[in-house]
């Protein structure tokens, strides 16, 4: 067990405190930390910032790693990341909603390097990742997280309607074949070799699709998927209201003038043949 407050140079941040809370970029700390899992996370955060196009960040955000609990923290052997600070971008856990392409690319990395990582709709996970090595990196359909980032790639990636709910049923498979066909990947997702490859053609994606200026259209999803999220009480006057302003004649003549920016066909090629 060591004692670190940087990564590969990059300030360790905690900030849930009164003085610093959550979501903002907080104050270096010291934190311990397993030698081994130290450098399973070095690597980890190397590959995700190679890939990323913002590039280095100012800061990491941790809620912690070695903690005074049962399961891998109780080792220094789980990583809690609840957000990374770049000099003007952020991307806050909590928020994945208005970042799902940053999110998701980070996260398909994360896939790469840890077996267990819980992720944004896993529960009482909304507001960090936390990953570690209890299990080897694969995947498997039984696991709740997995097929949750799964879903979320598809549906937010890919374009494919499934069900966003944890479960692998006939829709996500069937959606899953779709999209390991288009990619050139071979059958079973449940082949370490198959499915890393998988997770970085979609890290590949996710990343160049962040880059895109976000449209109006992708606004509107946004605040359809706040809707969504909201208790049952408020949920049907707030949509009402929503789907009032969508229907509108000329509100619905002027989405229909909106078009994606990005040819996913086309960045998809692009991609398999770099």
């Amino acid at each position: 067990m060591k004692s670190i407050n940087s990564i590969n140079g990059i300030p360790l941040h905690y900030a849930r405190l009164t003085n610093h809370p959550y979501g903002t970029i907080g104050e270096q700390r010291h934190f311990s930390i397993d030698d081994i899992f130290l450098k399973v996370l070095e690597d980890t955060f190397e590959e995700v910032f190679n890939h990323c196009p913002l590039g280095l960040p100012d800061a990491i955000n941790t809620a912690g790693i070695f903690v005074a609990k049962s399961g891998q923290h109780a080792h220094g052997c789980a990583f809690d990341l609840d957000a990374i600070f770049w000099k003007e971008k952020s991307l806050v856990t909590l928020n994945f909603v208005h970042q799902k392409l940053l999110y998701l690319g980070i996260e398909s990395i994360l896939r790469k390097h840890f077996g267990i990582v819980l992720n944004h709709l896993y529960p009482h996970h909304a507001d960090h990742w936390h990953m570690d090595m209890s299990v080897a990196v694969d995947y498997h359909e039984s696991s709740k997280s997995a097929t949750l980032y799964l879903q979320r790639v598809l549906t937010y990636i890919y374009g494919k309607s499934v069900i966003i709910d944890g479960i692998s049923g006939p829709q996500t498979r069937g959606s899953m074949k779709e999209v390991f066909k288009r990619l050139n990947i071979s059958e079973p997702i449940t082949t370490k070799a198959n499915y890393l490859k998988f997770l970085d053609l979609t890290a590949k994606i996710a990343f160049i699709l962040s880059e895109d200026k976000i449209t109006p259209l992708q606004l509107l999803a946004n605040l359809e998927a706040v809707i969504n999220t909201l208790p049952v009480v408020n949920k049907q006057e707030v949509s009402q209201a929503f789907n009032s302003f969508v229907d509108n004649h000329d509100t619905s003549k002027w989405i229909n003038t909106i078009k994606d920016r990005h040819d996913l066909e086309s960045l998809i090629d692009s991609v398999l043949t770099s």
